[in-house]
């Protein structure tokens, strides 16, 4: 083969291959497994989120998709594998509302976010519940406000860890109504919880899924619920804003991402099947069934609730000086 063969060769696999366009390539997207790593422990409530997700995602993609755990630095560990991956949609992360509060009270978090990882969706959302123990006279948000304006420094507050999004949520409470409460915080929102309903710390912040059936037990009292609209699984308990709290809002959230140069097409790919998996009969059941509610977004809509979540989480944790090694 003489020079003259070989550019006429490399020409034409270069034309060929710029008409090859992103769509044909996203169409062959996925042709082996796809692994989702979870940056926390098994059992817990994202690692249980991503695997009932995940089975169905593979349903819609007509692969298997594998579920690892790589724990380790408050999931910084896991976050940062899924963003030195390749990014061809094979290695996906599945994280929390971490990644909106993390970068805003550590110094160590080795990524930025918004540059680092392409949005896929949402999958999920949870509600969390400012409540006290029964000791406590509040009966609502209001009273509970009015009690510490009162006695300025009396009333604690659990919250599941320092940093997490109960602590902020907490300290947006005290923010936002004026008043002083001490944060205690526990490695969990399990310890969090009970020493709450066993009145040592006698105010609390956790999850709604750790707390409902505290309160059928008669163990604790629920005053609120921190997101904007009330929950379906506790449609009588007014949210914060209700009770007097205006703009206050803090949830739970869960989804998918990727690396953050994969192709616009792959992420797109992904997104569908995504949404069609979390619609499905199955996944709504077993999320609601776990009293969290099923949550889709579009890529771009999961993009800019990432950046609200990162800017007001900002200031919370600027003004209550949180800062975590």
């Amino acid at each position: 083969m003489n020079h003259l063969t070989i550019c006429i060769c490399s020409g034409l696999l270069s034309a060929i291959g710029a008409l090859i366009s992103p769509a044909a390539l996203a169409q062959a997207f996925p042709n082996r497994p796809v692994r989702v790593i979870v940056p926390y422990p098994p059992g817990g409530g994202t690692d249980v989120l991503a695997r009932v997700a995940s089975l169905k995602l593979g349903e819609r993609l007509g692969q298997t998709v594998v579920v690892e755990n790589r724990t380790g630095a408050s999931g910084n560990i896991g976050t940062d594998l899924v963003i030195k991956s390749a990014p061809d949609g094979y290695t996906l992360l599945f994280n929390n509302e971490t990644l909106a509060v993390g970068p805003n009270v550590s110094k160590n978090v080795p990524y930025d976010v918004m540059r680092d990882l392409a949005p896929v969706g949402l999958v999920a959302s949870s509600d969390l519940v400012i409540g006290v123990h029964p000791s406590v006279a509040a009966k609502s948000i209001s009273e509970l406000v009015a009690a510490a304006r009162a006695q300025p420094g009396k009333f604690s507050y659990s919250s599941c860890g320092n940093g997490t999004i109960m602590h902020l949520a907490g300290e947006l409470l005290k923010q936002s109504a004026g008043i002083d409460m001490t944060h205690v915080a526990y490695r969990g929102c399990g310890p969090a919880i009970q020493d709450s309903a066993s009145g040592q710390v006698p105010v609390f912040v956790n999850t709604l899924p750790n707390v409902a059936p505290l309160e059928k037990q008669g163990r604790v009292r629920m005053l609120a619920i921190t997101s904007a609209k009330r929950s379906s699984h506790a449609p009588d308990l007014p949210t914060v804003a209700e009770s007097g709290i205006a703009g206050y809002e803090a949830t739970s959230w869960y989804g998918f991402f990727a690396p953050a140069a994969t192709p616009r097409d792959v992420v797109g790919r992904l997104s569908t099947a995504l949404a069609e998996a979390v619609n499905s009969t199955e996944v709504r059941e077993r999320v609601r069934g776990m009293l969290y509610e099923p949550r889709t977004t579009t890529p771009d809509e999961l993009g800019a609730m990432l950046r609200a979540e990162l800017a007001r989480w900002s200031r919370v944790a600027k003004s209550a000086r949180i800062e975590i090694d």
